[in-house]
């Protein structure tokens, strides 16, 4: 009974191993793995330390499974103490060709912003296993904020045309970046009390909008320095509508010390600078910098955000004195301006005659308008030229004509006289960007002979339109 026990044993224990043997030869491996040059498996970034080399590898045993590899963000970059700060543009990726043997590294040799869904890798037809080279970075890092910032990316394997599961690999990255401003006593702040520099137009009679910055010197210099700023990525709203290049004005209105721009100056994506102290290192304790738009209307109505970097350059090396945030709130704006300031006119011709001239009167029609679309101007003539009496000049000897008025961008339906008629007529179209435009209307009166002499009016209306 003992050796009958024992057996049974044995052979449940054999048949557990053979089973196991059988399960890893039925599953085809299909994985990705990746390696640091100097090891571990995070990416971790200081001033020192700004490019990482990672080698990712394919294993697939099953024969024509053709696969690919793309790069997702996980979370993006964001500074620890302040997650409204993020590193975005900054971050970036590059291709080692020839690091692959058999499929296709899409991506290039020079350095691109790590992008979310960024396909990195297509193998070969036959699906081989290959590896590749990707180096990792952060540029710039004098423009950017400092502190410690934390994100994540992945690498993710899929088959193509395949049953296989994709695989997926998340890593962690690190950024740290030095406060080397501070023992500088140099500081960069919104001068309104909020977080950020925010422009809104429309709080303004002129709809230029303004906001200001103020910069604090506290330190002392043995020679010369500047303060230079920059911005770092467009002005850009969520609709993908951009501010135009020089659209953003600064200029610094109050210093005494030293030199600054004190004229409505663009902003620039390049290092520009705004303050400069006298030779010796003496400056202002404390200045100004006016941000304001110079065509408002030019930009389409939404909020736009960007950055604007600052920099502190002194004994030949330049210092990050951090960024402020950019909000340009721009609200709607469609409006149409008769002249005078009223949307009912009476075109009155007074005292005439019939041994009269042909008598003018003009009507300056401006739109306001930064909605992006097209629109239009009509007008409704409401009644024909009647005096007090009610005697009527007839449509024939009462006309208008459009008129450009520097250089007006839209399109002028009456090129020529036409008889002003009453009910609805089309005055302008605007171009198809809707642009803000001027024109002028110019009614003619030509008195007939048998005119009763006296005042004579009309009533008309004008009305702006979205196309």
């Amino acid at each position: 009974m003992k050796m009958n026990k024992l057996f049974k044993t044995v052979i449940f224990t054999l048949a557990l191993a053979g089973s196991g043997v059988f399960c890893r030869q039925a599953f085809a491996v299909f994985d990705l793995s990746y390696m640091l040059d100097e090891g571990g498996y995070r990416l971790e970034f200081d001033k020192r330390n700004f490019s990482k080399v990672l080698t990712v590898t394919t294993s697939n045993d099953t024969v024509n499974n053709r696969y690919e590899i793309r790069q997702r963000i996980e979370s993006p970059l964001r500074n620890r103490d302040n997650p409204s700060v993020t590193i975005k543009d900054n971050f970036v990726v590059r291709g080692f060709r020839g690091s692959n043997k058999y499929g296709d590294l899409r991506i290039p040799t020079g350095d691109i912003v790590v992008r979310n869904d960024e396909l990195i890798y297509v193998s070969n037809p036959a699906g081989a296993s290959d590896s590749l080279t990707l180096v990792y970075g952060i540029k710039n890092f004098q423009e950017l904020s400092p502190g410690y910032y934390t994100g994540r990316i992945s690498l993710v394997l899929n088959p193509v045309n395949s049953s296989q599961m994709p695989v997926t690999k998340v890593i962690e990255v690190y950024v740290t970046i030095p406060n080397e401003g501070s023992s500088l006593s140099v500081s960069v702040a919104p001068a309104e009390g909020v977080g950020s520099i925010i422009i809104n137009p429309s709080d303004t009679d002129n709809l230029r909008g303004s906001s200001n910055a103020v910069v604090t010197i506290n330190g002392s210099f043995n020679g010369p320095f500047r303060i230079l700023q920059m911005l770092p990525q467009p002005i850009q709203s969520q609709e993908g509508k951009y501010v135009g290049s020089g659209n953003l004005l600064f200029r610094v209105p109050d210093a005494q010390r030293g030199v600054a721009m004190n004229q409505p100056t663009p902003v620039s994506n390049n290092m520009q600078t705004i303050y400069s102290s006298r030779p010796d290192g003496s400056a202002d304790k404390a200045f100004v910098i006016a941000y304001s738009l110079a065509d408002p209307l030019s930009l389409v109505a939404g909020n736009y955000r960007s950055r604007i970097q600052y920099l502190l350059e002194s004994e030949g090396r330049q210092v990050n004195l951090g960024a402020l945030d950019l909000e340009i709130r721009q609200e709607r704006v469609f409006e149409i301006a008769i002249s005078p300031q009223d949307q009912r006119y009476n075109i009155d011709f007074a005292n005439i005659k019939p041994s009269d001239g042909p008598r003018l009167n003009e009507v300056l029609i401006e739109v306001r308008s930064n909605l992006g679309r097209p629109y239009q101007v009509t007008q409704n003539v409401l009644s024909e030229l009647v005096n007090s009496r009610g005697d009527k000049i007839p449509a024939k000897y009462f006309s208008l004509q459009t008129v450009s008025v520097n250089n007006t961008k839209g399109n002028l339906r009456v090129l020529n006289k036409a008889s002003v008629e009453k009910g609805s007529q089309l005055l302008f179209i605007s171009d198809a960007e809707g642009s803000a435009d001027k024109f002028k209307v110019v009614y003619e009166l030509i008195c007939p002979a048998d005119l009763s002499a006296g005042s004579y009016s009309s009533r008309i209306t004008y009305t702006l339109t979205e196309i």
